[in-house]
């Protein structure tokens, strides 16, 4: 029989139902992955891969360790649940929350977000001149109320003074995060979650790791000064670029504030 035509009789037996049901496996696969691409957990997961291969080929070859296998896998469900923990209540909040309610810095305008910009990357580089730290935290699609309600609400408009003020040492609110969402800094003194990443150095600062561990939790973009070394950080989808130079930094965020003017989304589904 032809290659063609047994290929189409394979064809033939797939239904419409099959299709939509392995789209839908596709897309869970590919956010799943999404999401845990900003976070430890993909580490654990490429370690998943490796037990799986090692399973599937014990199965052939190897009885003993796949007789092995098979009952410490029995109960590795659970283990995963409790491992992946954190990831997972994240990605119910993701799914919960999609990305229309939440206040993206791309629906405000191109003049009015170039002017957010703007100020944000002048008072960082002016408050590391000046020898202080700072970390601004601005928000994308996932939405920071749990992080604002740790801090106190402020509803100003960005400006480069505001900030400046705000981290200035002998400040009330100096020692926490700034929250921006749209044009406007809704809250000072705000607490992020820290970075449990192993690849951390230990002189690395508490400032930077609240930045890394906001940004392996959300989609927010966290730039942070160094009050030790006057450095100015940006840290983004679970990864953090040290000593970012001015205009490194103002396309860097041009480019990841734009990208939301693109992206509507319906629930976790972006496009």
């Amino acid at each position: 029989m032809p290659v063609w035509q047994t290929a189409w009789e394979l064809l033939s037996d797939i239904r419409l139902r099959d299709i939509i049901d392995i789209a839908l496996v596709a897309v869970l696969l590919y956010y799943l992955l999404r999401l845990l691409r900003r976070t430890r957990a993909i580490a654990l997961v490429n370690g998943l891969i490796v037990i799986l291969l090692v399973f599937l080929l014990s199965s052939v070859l190897l009885p003993t360790l796949y007789w092995l296998l098979k009952y410490l896998l029995a109960g590795g469900v659970l283990a995963l649940v409790v491992i992946f923990q954190p990831e997972l209540r994240m990605g119910l909040a993701r799914l919960g929350r999609g990305g229309v309610l939440s206040g993206a810095l791309g629906r405000i305008g191109v003049q009015r977000r170039q002017s957010v910009i703007n100020d944000v990357v002048e008072a960082a580089y002016r408050i590391s001149a000046d020898g202080y730290g700072a970390l601004i935290v601005i928000e994308r699609e996932d939405g920071l109320m749990d992080i604002i309600r740790t801090g106190k609400v402020i509803n100003a408009r960005v400006s480069v003074d505001l900030l400046r003020t705000i981290f200035y040492p002998k400040a009330a609110l100096h020692d926490g995060a700034v929250v921006i969402r749209e044009d406007q800094i809704v809250a000072a003194g705000c607490a992020l979650p820290h970075s449990e990443s192993p690849s951390l150095s230990a002189t690395t600062g508490m400032r930077h790791r609240a930045a890394l561990g906001l940004a392996e939790r959300t989609d927010a973009v966290c730039v942070v000064v160094s009050e030790e070394t006057a450095a100015v950080s940006l840290a983004v989808d679970g990864t953090i670029s040290p000593r970012v130079q001015r205009p490194q930094l103002t396309e860097r965020l041009m480019e990841l504030l734009e990208a939301q003017e693109h992206e509507p989304g319906f629930f976790f589904w972006r496009k």
